[in-house]
């Protein structure tokens, strides 16, 4: 049992020593030099200090450094001395050497070269005198009628300028409009349609071109006219008023001339004194398609037909 028990405390025992107590570390902190205030444990409370600032100082500037630069070198790659560029020798003549080259770079004279002016487009004195004038584009040309029958521009009028008007159509001269193997195959066809209604023949000469001014019955078609006399010219021309009708109007197949730019040739004949009037379809090909005008011809379904 004694061995499980420690040993008595006895009263006549000396005392034992308390364990010393352990300081805290200093703290890391400098401290205002002061008496400072002391407290209930008897720690001494003093401020602390601020830190120091240090002003940063001036660096003086460095200088920049100069770049290196390449040695210079003469005409032929090699470096220079410092003596300018080296002399070249000269061969001197004994008398039996050839005599000195002339230059080979031949001053230019003012004229340039004619080759080079062609291609750019001058007039062989080296473009000294500026660049040659453009051409003017060419105009357009209708999408509706064949250039190759007629010649319209894109609002399809003749080219020409107009020659008469009256209150119903602009008239313009052939020549220069249509081809003249066209204007042959009109006449003889409506010379052919008058005769087959027993009545005279047109003459070749004046013929017109005739468009159709808006707010008539077919605003802006285009018409080959042609007049039996003096007298019917003067009519129709002037007055508008034809007795004598010898008219063919082009009847293009596609109003838009996107799929096609075949044109029908519709003939009119007319002869007040007669009392007569007649209506004939011509394809391009020079086919009759009956006496008829060629939009009821091309429309079988059309009401009249």
């Amino acid at each position: 049992m004694t061995s499980l028990m420690g040993s008595p405390a006895f009263a006549n025992d000396p005392p034992k020593k308390a364990a010393a107590k352990e300081e805290p570390p200093k703290p890391k902190f400098d401290y205002i030099e002061e008496n400072g205030e002391v407290g209930r444990s008897g720690y001494i409370y003093k401020r602390v200090a601020k830190p120091k600032f240090e002003e940063p100082q001036e660096v003086p500037k460095a200088e920049p450094k100069e770049a290196h630069k390449p040695e210079p070198k003469d005409d032929h790659g090699k470096k220079d001395d410092g003596h300018g560029a080296p002399k070249k020798e000269e061969k001197k003549d004994d008398g039996h050497g050839a005599p000195p080259k002339k230059d080979e770079k031949k001053k230019d004279d003012g004229h340039g070269d004619p080759k080079k002016d062609a291609k750019k487009g001058g007039d062989g004195h080296g473009g000294g005198h500026g660049k040659a004038d453009k051409k003017a584009p060419p105009p357009a040309v209708s999408a509706i009628y064949d250039a190759a029958i007629i010649q319209l521009d894109s609002n399809n009028r003749p080219l020409t300028p107009v020659v008469f008007t009256n209150t119903y159509a602009d008239y313009f001269v052939c020549h220069k409009t249509i081809k003249a193997k066209y204007r042959d195959t009109v006449l003889s066809e409506m010379n052919t349609f008058a005769d087959r209604m027993g009545l005279p023949h047109a003459q070749d000469m004046p013929c017109m071109i005739k468009v159709a001014k808006p707010k008539t019955k077919f605003p802006g078609a285009i018409y080959i006219e042609f007049y039996v006399d003096d007298k019917a010219e003067k009519e129709c021309i002037k007055k508008g008023e034809c007795g004598s009708t010898r008219l063919m109007m082009l009847h293009p197949k596609d109003k838009t001339g996107i799929k096609s730019k075949e044109l029908y040739r519709s003939y009119v004949l007319t002869d007040e004194k007669k009392f007569r009037r007649a209506n004939f379809c011509v394809s391009p090909d020079g086919q009759l398609l009956g006496e008829k005008n060629c939009y009821v011809a091309l429309n079988p379904d059309w009401l009249f037909n």
